[in-house]
């Protein structure tokens, strides 16, 4: 299990990590928290690799969410102590690094039963139903030395802070900000629907080289565009010279920009809750993408705890 870091994810493939996991040690339930490391980029192809093309749809989910070092109490020194998680169930797919508990500073070891442990053996059972740990006497399994906490990081598998936390939303996404590096389209094709005008596929356009009919690959003959305009905004270009036929598809060679989403608002996003960004990313530019974190009023963590999440971000063609 991943320790204090917010992942990100295009499709299946890991894109980048991001160092600060959201922290809700100190945070008020109710309130409204930025993510410590806002704003973070999303790239395309940073580099500009060959054969890259633009992600014209980028999708935000959350993937999935886990507690980090939650403080279930103090060892007193006592056999058989028990302590309970604040989340019940917990996920378990006898995954040891699923769930990990830690007395002091150390890990110990998850066994199936207490029964037949050496005396010094630093081990303890679990019950993800009830999320109940326990230890042992110093007979079967060590005891724990007083005065050291017990934390436990974990999944749970139903999140009921007050509400459920997939469904409910807690984290809040936007993309304000870009990082703008011109693209060079060479020979987009297009089929006008006018004899004076093509609209191409990617605003916004900085400038225009030339449009040719599709039947002069190689830009021997009329270049459309000498002596014509552009809309940059809508994509629409004014031809200088008129086309042969509405039958005739053209190539349009110019430069354009990426576009600003510019969300003023955040919007929810959760597992089942999906958040699309309006602007494609084209190779070598990047969005600037925000995150915060919206707690339920009545959400009742316990302390010192870490929530964290792991973004799925998605982009295709």
């Amino acid at each position: 299990m991943p320790s204090a870091e917010l992942k990100m994810y295009i499709g299946v493939v890991e894109y980048g990590t991001l160092g600060n996991p959201i922290s809700f040690g100190d945070i008020v339930a109710g309130s409204i928290v930025e993510h410590p490391s806002n704003p973070f980029y999303l790239w395309n192809d940073y580099g500009g690799s060959i054969g890259s093309v633009p992600a014209k749809i980028i999708e935000a989910t959350v993937f999935d969410m886990w507690i980090e070092d939650e403080v279930m109490g103090t060892s007193d020194g006592s056999p058989d102590q028990f302590f309970t998680c604040a989340v019940i169930p917990v996920i378990d797919n006898d995954d040891p690094t699923e769930i990990l508990v830690t007395v002091g500073t150390i890990v110990w070891q998850r066994v199936p039963s207490l029964a037949s442990q050496s005396a010094l053996a630093e081990v303890y059972e679990f019950d993800s139903t009830t999320g109940v740990v326990t230890f042992g006497d110093n007979a079967e399994g060590k005891i724990p030395t007083t005065g050291l906490n017990i934390k436990i990081t974990y999944m749970p598998d139903t999140l009921p802070y007050g509400k459920e936390i997939f469904e409910e939303t807690w984290l809040e996404i936007k993309s304000l900000g870009v990082t703008v590096n011109d693209v060079i389209i060479i020979d987009e094709q297009k089929i006008s629907t006018d004899l004076t005008h093509v609209t191409i596929a990617n605003p916004v356009i900085q400038s225009v080289q030339g449009v040719w009919l599709q039947a002069d690959p190689t830009h021997v003959g009329t270049n459309f565009f000498t002596s014509g305009s552009f809309d940059a905004n809508l994509g629409v270009i004014t031809l200088g010279s008129n086309l042969p036929s509405l039958t005739s598809p053209v190539l349009v060679s110019y430069t354009y920009r990426m576009s600003d989403d510019l969300e003023s608002d955040y919007s929810p996003i959760g597992l089942d809750t999906v958040h699309t960004f309006e602007n494609q990313i084209p190779k070598n530019n990047a969005k600037l993408i925000y995150l915060r974190l919206n707690i339920p009023s009545d959400a009742q963590p316990s302390g010192g705890s870490n929530v964290n999440f792991r973004l799925r971000l998605t982009y295709r063609e």
